[in-house]
């Protein structure tokens, strides 16, 4: 087809092909894109939507133009092939005045008259490429490289923004804060606005410096009338779209032609139609809600793999990255709708602020808080366990010299202040599912109703994890009155924090706070058993039970501080709430054995062996009744109740229940060995054939003592020296029992001879 009708004669020079956009009021110099003295001879200005890439173009060919360094300017909005070939064709019959065939006809010619030995091989030209969006639209359409010519692009497109081939890559970003400021500042003075300034800052860092966005908001202020404060609070306000706040199509500024909510449309659909085909979309609803400054790649890498099409996914730790997350990843960091770096592991996907809120607005209602619930629940799997255990009744069940390692045992996968930065942006997004519904029904009374997402302990956690406990504690602290003021002071949620707190405090030193703050929380908690609380069966049981593991955590507290009553106390209170529990659930017998039996040992540490001995008694004659005297499970029993008996005074009375319990536990060996069941002992200080013998060996020695306190050092004597020969034949020379049994001898040696031992009475 022809373009024109007739011949006309060819372009004087200079000359210029294509509208040069309008410079946007108030424009902003930016020395990101500054011209370097040489200029490089393609120049590419790559950038999300929005940062102003157009403007920054227009600026520098009307710089180049008006300074007389052109001949030739071409303006070619290059959103397609067709529209490139259309400009191209347009060019060649405007310099030459002959219309060519058509616009691949026009095309080639304008080309070749671009290279050497063309029409144009002396004119000093300037294409510029406006908006490419594919790089195969410029395949055979590239401007010859030549001394004499400059091509400049505009693109989202990354894959094309490459370094080398005398091309110089100039990435755009959003505004700086002075920028933004300078512009607000003059575009809202040249209407007769003037704003606070702290207002000015706040609505650009609310709209992450993005230069259309706040060109369209300004627009937005100055139609509106509205104070830069209250334009504020409708953006913060969750019942408020985007689309409601800036101004409608036809009143754009700046000759603009889609508003805020779909500058990103295009660029969206079309990666979503690249490989992988469906997941562009996909993965950049689930980065909206998270935060904008930095995901850890851990956090979606996996999902794909764990996205049912049914429901929600409940991923779990230590998954594999999927391939196809990552190749989505890299394919929306190509457009430009993200940012995606892997090798900073900590922060591997940045999305613009705005981009977010335009891809969440974009979510149906529907799947809004199913995409929020995916990716909490990615962000948890993502984030390692590590002080949940120190959290957990298990922490209580290992020994108290192997607790403190596992307050603080698991390395973290990601600092504490993304997991936080993290949460406090799903937190904004949904914060019914992360701080709890805050139903008034649950406001009264123990309630176990929606309360917070394990996350946001989590970000507490990761914090003293990481060393920083005062960080942790101040966090738990601010939580704690808000979360008590939205789910009363009541849920399980308060307790958990309460728990948390008094923890930190102990750790931090402060164990008298902690110490009251648990006791505290016993006390709240015992007083929801009053009938007004008409609590179930079942609940009642279940709130006794955290009843029971608070006093396990006070007990461990107490023991720090050197408390020995208090744990006594303690565990006598922990009997009677197994004894109410029982009761409950309508069982009979006895409390809890080991329970009774850790309550009559630290009743005796506390310094009422007389009371330990009374409470063994009665757990030995439990376990004869029971069991016998030769099994195996009583000796531990029979060995602390002679332990306590002497510690009472009664020094003949323990050297006869350890002497029976000796005996009974000869007889067993003998039998054992006979059986051929005995197993070899793995303790690296004992002869590797020799079995296990250091519960005979223990009793032997606590044996001796109580004899020799008895007024029998002869007979501690005796019982030391067949002990020490024995031990020297089974054990290895450096273990430690060798020299405590050696010492023990030498003192009943030495108060024998001297006759200064003492008496029991």
């Amino acid at each position: 087809m022809a373009y024109y009708a007739g011949r006309r004669a060819p372009a004087a020079w200079p000359h210029q092909v294509g509208a040069v956009p309008n410079t946007a009021g108030c424009f902003q110099h930016r020395a990101v894109v500054d011209i370097p003295d040489t200029p490089a001879r393609y120049r590419i200005l790559v950038g999300t939507a929005g940062v102003g890439k157009t403007q920054l173009a227009a600026n520098e060919a009307r710089t180049a133009w008006q300074a007389g360094q052109l001949d030739l300017l071409v303006w070619v909005t290059a959103g397609s092939r067709v529209e490139i070939l259309t400009a191209y064709a347009r060019a060649i019959a405007e310099i030459t005045g002959s219309d060519p065939a058509d616009p691949e006809q026009g095309a080639r010619e304008f080309l070749a008259w671009l290279r050497p030995g063309g029409g144009g091989e002396a004119v000093r030209w300037l294409i510029v490429l406006d908006g490419l969006v594919d790089p195969d639209a410029l395949r055979g359409l590239w401007p010859p490289n030549q001394p004499v010519g400059r091509t400049l692009v505009t693109t989202s497109r990354r894959d094309l923004a490459r370094e080398g081939l005398g091309r110089q890559v100039v990435t755009v970003p959003s505004f700086s804060s002075a920028e933004a400021f300078g512009y607000l500042t003059a575009v809202l003075a040249a209407s007769g606005r003037f704003e606070p300034p702290e207002q000015l800052e706040a609505l650009a860092r609310e709209f992450g410096h993005l230069p259309v966005a706040l060109a369209q908001a300004a627009a937005y202020l100055v139609g509106t009338g509205l104070s830069c404060a209250d334009y504020l609070r409708l953006l913060r306000d969750e019942g408020r779209q985007l689309a409601d706040l800036v101004p409608d199509p036809g009143g754009l500024p700046d000759e603009q032609s889609l508003p805020l909510p779909n500058l990103w449309d295009l660029a969206l659909e079309r990666a979503d139609a690249q490989e992988p085909v469906g997941t562009a979309r996909a993965l950049l609803e689930l980065a909206a809600p998270l935060a904008f400054d930095g995901i850890p790649a851990a956090v979606l890498t996996p999902a794909f793999r764990y996205r049912a099409p049914e429901g929600t996914p409940r991923p779990t730790e230590d998954v594999e990255p999927d391939g196809s997350t990552v190749e989505t990843l890299a394919l929306l960091h190509r457009w430009s709708l993200l940012d995606y770096d892997p090798a900073d592991r900590d922060r591997s996907v940045r999305v613009h602020p705005v981009v977010q809120r335009a891809v969440r607005e974009g979510v149906p209602a529907s799947r809004a808080a199913e995409l929020v619930d995916w990716a909490a629940n990615l962000l948890f799997a993502a984030s390692r366990k590590s002080a949940d255990e120190a959290n957990s009744m298990t922490f209580f069940m290992v020994p108290p010299r192997e607790q403190m390692p596992h307050l603080r045992s698991r390395v973290l996968d990601f600092p504490p202040d993304v997991l936080r930065s993290n949460v406090e942006a799903l937190t904004r997004n949904a914060p019914v599912l992360l701080l709890g519904s805050g139903e008034p029904a649950l406001r009264h009374g123990w309630s176990t109703g929606p309360g917070l997402h394990d996350l946001v302990f989590r970000v507490g956690d990761a914090l003293a994890d990481d060393g920083r406990p005062q960080a942790a504690l101040d966090y738990f602290l601010a939580l704690l009155p808000t979360t008590a003021d939205r789910l009363g002071t009541r849920h399980e949620s308060v307790t958990k924090l309460r728990g948390r707190i008094a923890r930190l405090r102990a750790e931090s030193g402060d164990l008298a706070a902690a110490i009251t703050e648990y006791r505290r929380m016993i006390d709240d908690q015992l007083a929801l058993l009053n009938p007004e609380y008409e609590l179930f069966p079942s609940q009642r049981v279940r709130l006794v039970a955290e009843v029971t593991e608070l006093r396990h955590r006070l007990a461990y507290w107490l023991k720090e501080a050197g408390d020995l009553p208090g744990i006594a106390s303690v565990y006598h209170d922990m009997i009677a709430d197994d004894r109410y529990i029982a009761a409950v659930n309508g069982r009979t017998g006895p409390p809890d054995f080991t329970l009774r039996r850790t309550a009559a040992e630290w009743q005796g540490k506390a310094g009422d062996a007389a009371g330990a001995v009374v409470a063994y008694r009665q757990l030995v004659d439990e376990q004869l009744r029971n069991y016998g005297p030769e099994y195996s499970g009583t000796f531990e029993t029979r060995f602390r109740f002679g332990h306590w008996l002497g510690e009472s005074g009664d020094t003949r009375g323990a050297v006869t229940v350890l002497t029976d319990l000796l005996n009974d536990q000869l007889r067993l060996e003998s039998r054992e060995i006979a059986r051929a069941s005995r197993n070899t002992w793995s303790n690296p200080h004992a002869v590797a054939t020799d079995t296990d013998r250091s519960e005979i060996f223990r009793t032997r020695a606590a044996l001796a003592h109580w004899r020799g306190r008895s007024g029998d050092p002869r007979g501690a004597i005796a019982l030391l020296s067949d002990l020490l020969n024995e031990q020297l034949r089974v054990l290895r020379p450096d273990h430690p029992d060798l020299a405590t049994t050696q010492e023990a001898l030498a003192y009943w040696q030495t108060h024998s001879r001297g006759r200064g031992w003492l008496r029991g009475r």
